[in-house]
């Protein structure tokens, strides 16, 4: 019988959606299916050329330029070659057509072709790496003071109980040079190292800093990789010699390359939410999964942060980590001075310039004019998160998802960050038809937009996802502001997250509420980090930094406790109130969501579901609610969330979870329905 792939079936039955069609008949065994894996990798090669082996010699080179007078460009190109390569007559090397004709200058291909039909130079193509940039070893590494020589002493201890260790060093404590020392000292010994980050932009500054140091050893690995840059990263992996040493540097895929020898984890800003993988599955969290690949290895683990996760702390105060703690900046600079600005006063003054506090404006003034840099902080992308009418209230919601559109004025669209759904901009509300409509609420392009109407003569960028969506745009934006070419730095938490520059002196954090307010337990953890992390920022070097806080809430006991740096006091309110609701990390915690595209059928759905987890699991399950975002890509959703004691039986969990799931579709005859389960959602 004749094979047929499925987009052949897709054609033949003229439906799109053919898979149901598929498995109904493979359950009758009426077709059989085969799959076939093909090798989709190609190696990278470059076009090079030589002079031919005839022309080697002094009269036989004489005779080759003498037949080509009439030829100026071809001529223009031989002595291009043989420029590169001056005193030689013979055994002529490989050279890229590219390099020959920039260095033969007005020559073009057609001439070189033509040399190459004649059989002057001879063509090859040669397989090249697409991994550049790593010959940059200076061996150069930073001289250690008291205070890291004492860290990497204690984190040696760590190593040598065979626990985790959790290095707590407050921003600009130098951390990452304790990093490179651990890593120095496995190299040494011939082992691999996997240096875990949450962010792409992150690697911008840290790939120089370890090249300098390991130059060729150094391997980077993350998203913005094409497919056949990522394959080439697994095979030099893979086929590295075990006793070489390498160093792999990478976002959180990166703990499922094929390591040999691995002797050192470093997981940097490990509190980091971005190591959790939401979309596509699996879900998997990177800083667990490096526990576990590191114990699998037999491999030191390192968590690195300057506002440890509440669940590391908390492993750490146990004692089932070591905790080293690094108090003190380095190079003896001090922490910035926080301040906190009240919204309400300068509103109610009518102070405010925009979205710009009085004090700002006069701090980002006297920053600029003493040449120094700033940093302006707000985690929301776009110009506007939602366009209102005055009349009716009347708001532009997405078609497919339960949120309202963010305006994005440089592409003067309105945008879904959910499922990417875009809407040209309204003339009058569709509700009242009425034009008058306001833009409610700022994201960064609108912090970009006043700041120049503010300051016209200052140079600012953004960093958010709308201006990093290119392989090279992070090291474009990171390089200009680390070079002093831009003035002004506008992000999200891009921003916040282990970056280093030399002359930043103000960072404001334009609007504190949002983070704060946002309906979830982890809400106060994680505008502590944010906060403090884009704080450090500022003052890193010998000037003292500020910070400034823009809130409606100067009251809140979280922003007094950032502005005091006190997370210890953070930490033990925040403990207290999980143990009272009896969250992580004093339990488990799993999200199961069931999904279908019509609420009148996910409702009782839901309901029925939550009863049968609750006759195994009993009050343990809380819900079924909505989420905060009810309905994404025309999908309504519904959650359960589940607590499981810490020292209950994960693989019993597991079973008895899946067991219920499965009775449940299957005594209800449910269709069209989607289950998602998420074990410790961040």
């Amino acid at each position: 019988m004749k094979e047929l792939k499925v987009k052949d079936v897709e054609g033949i039955a003229g439906i799109k959606t053919v898979y149901p069609i598929i498995k109904s008949m493979m359950d009758k065994r009426l077709i059989v299916a085969e799959e076939e894996l093909k090798e989709i990798f190609k190696q990278k090669t470059v076009a090079m050329l030589k002079l031919s082996a005839d022309y080697s010699g002094q009269d036989a080179l004489h005779q080759l330029l003498d037949s080509l007078n009439r030829a100026p460009k071809q001529q223009e190109l031989v002595l291009a070659y043989m420029s590169m390569f001056p005193g030689v007559t013979g055994d002529w090397e490989l050279v890229s057509r590219k390099s020959l004709l920039e260095k033969s200058g007005n020559s073009t291909p057609t001439a070189l072709n033509a040399l190459v039909k004649k059989g002057v130079f001879q063509g090859e193509d040669v397989v090249v790496s697409r991994l550049t940039g790593a010959d940059k070893l200076q061996n150069k590494f930073p001289d250690l003071n008291e205070l890291q020589k004492s860290a990497l002493n204690e984190i040696n201890e760590g190593f040598a109980e065979s626990k985790p260790v959790l290095l707590f060093g407050i921003t600009g404590s130098g951390k990452t040079e304790v990093y490179l020392e651990l890593i120095k000292e496995q190299i040494a010994k011939g082992k691999q190292v996997l240096y875990l980050l949450p962010e792409i932009a992150l690697t911008a500054q840290i790939i120089q800093r370890l090249r300098i140091c390991f130059g060729r050893k150094v391997q980077i690995y993350h998203s913005k990789f094409s497919e056949n840059e990522r394959v080439e990263v697994w095979n030099a992996i893979s086929e590295a010699d075990p006793d070489s040493g390498m160093i792999v540097l990478g976002a959180r895929s990166s703990v499922f390359l094929p390591f040999k020898n691995l002797g050192l984890v470093i997981v940097d800003e490990e509190h980091e939410t971005t190591f959790k993988q939401h979309e596509p599955n699996p879900k998997y969290h990177a800083r667990d999964s490096a526990m576990v690949l590191a114990k699998f290895s037999k491999a030191d683990i390192l968590l690195g942060t300057a506002t440890p996760s509440v669940e590391s702390y908390f492993n750490a105060k146990a004692g089932k980590y070591k905790l080293v703690r690094m108090n003190e900046r380095f190079g003896g600079s001090v922490l910035p001075e926080i301040s906190i600005v009240d919204l309400r006063v300068d509103t109610k003054k009518r102070k405010m310039k925009g979205l710009f506090s009085s004090d700002l404006v006069d701090e980002i003034q006297d920053t600029i004019s003493q040449k120094k840099q700033v940093i302006l902080f707000q985690n929301r992308r776009g110009f506007s998160p939602m366009i209102e009418c005055q009349n009716c209230h009347w708001v532009p919601h997405c078609v497919q998802c339960d949120i309202s559109l963010t305006y994005h004025k440089q592409i003067h669209q309105l945008r879904c960050h959910y499922c990417g759904y875009s809407l040209n901009v309204p003339s009058k509300c569709d509700e009242c038809k009425s034009t008058d409509l306001r833009m409610k609420g700022f994201g960064t392009e609108k912090i970009e937009e006043e700041l120049t109407e503010l300051f016209p003569d200052v140079s600012a960028s953004r960093m958010d996802l709308d201006t990093t969506r290119s392989k090279y745009s992070y090291h474009k934006i990171i390089d200009d502001f680390e070079n002093e070419r831009t003035q002004v730095l506008i992000g999200t938490q891009m921003v916040s997250k282990g970056l280093d520059f030399n002359n930043v002196n103000l960072v404001s954090i334009l609007s504190a509420d949002a983070m704060l307010n946002y309906p979830d337990f982890r809400a106060f953890e994680r505008s502590f980090q944010l906060i403090s992390q884009v704080a450090g920022r500022a003052g890193r070097r010998e000037t003292l930094g500020k910070v400034l806080i823009q809130t409606w809430k100067p009251e809140h006991e979280i922003l007094k406790r950032i502005q005091e740096y006190d997370f210890d006091g953070f930490f033990n309110t925040e403990l207290a109130e999980r143990k009272t609701h009896n969250y992580p990390p004093f339990s488990r915690i799993i999200h199961v969501t069931l999904k279908h595209e019509h609420q009148s059928a996910l409702d009782p759905a839901a309901d029925a579901l939550a009863s049968w987890l609750r006759s195994a699991f009993g009050d343990r399950v809380l819900g079924p609610e909505y989420p905060p975002v009810s309905r994404v890509r025309n999908l309504f959703q519904k959650r359960m969330l589940l607590k499981i004691e810490n020292e209950a039986s994960l693989s019993k969990v597991k079973t008895t979870l899946r067991e219920q799931i499965d009775r449940f579709f299957e005594a209800n005859k449910l269709k069209a329905f989607r289950l998602m389960i998420d074990v410790d959602p961040v």
